[in-house]
């Protein structure tokens, strides 16, 4: 057994991801154009694209899962968490979601949270918690109730074989 989640940006998180970018592109073309020192805008424009280019590759993609493990899928990345260490999974609210070490705004929410919560957020109001014995994720996908069902099935299933 193998399902697929995706996970979609929402309407709030588009429409800030596609602000940022647009500003943060902006702001460096307008030190390039107005100064005519070039170096500081080229300078600008060197640190703010690959941190554009890291925010997307690191974002949540699809999540996966088999009898075994879930997968979180990035671009570069894929994070296995086994279902068996699954010690706790449910839908979370928005108030779960400060980060404190990470960016917000750019392909959606990415870091680590106050309570020590891993997220890699599309959707505030999607978000699903899975905690381990010495990890926590806070991640969202477009079926949140699907998801939270599914592994709850998995792991009945096999508390009784």
């Amino acid at each position: 057994m193998n399902k697929e989640f995706s996970v979609s940006l929402s309407k709030f998180q588009l429409f800030t991801t596609t602000s940022l970018i647009t500003l943060l592109l902006l702001i460096g073309n307008i030190i390039i154009i107005q100064q005519e020192e070039k170096y500081p805008g080229y300078i600008y424009n060197a640190i703010v694209i690959p941190i554009i280019i890291s925010c997307y590759l690191v974002s949540l993609t699809v999540i996966k899962i088999d009898q075994n493990n879930i997968y979180l899928v990035t671009k570069i990345k894929t994070f296995t968490i086994p279902i068996n260490e699954v010690q706790s999974i449910s839908k979370k609210s928005q108030q779960n979601i400060f980060p404190i070490f990470g960016w917000r705004g750019i392909f959606g929410l990415i870091g680590y949270t106050r309570d020590g919560y891993y997220c890699n957020i599309k959707d505030t109001n999607k978000l699903i918690g899975i905690e381990l014995a010495n990890k926590k994720y806070l991640i969202s996908c477009d079926q949140p109730e699907e998801f939270i069902h599914l592994i709850n099935t998995i792991k009945n299933d096999k508390k009784i074989t």
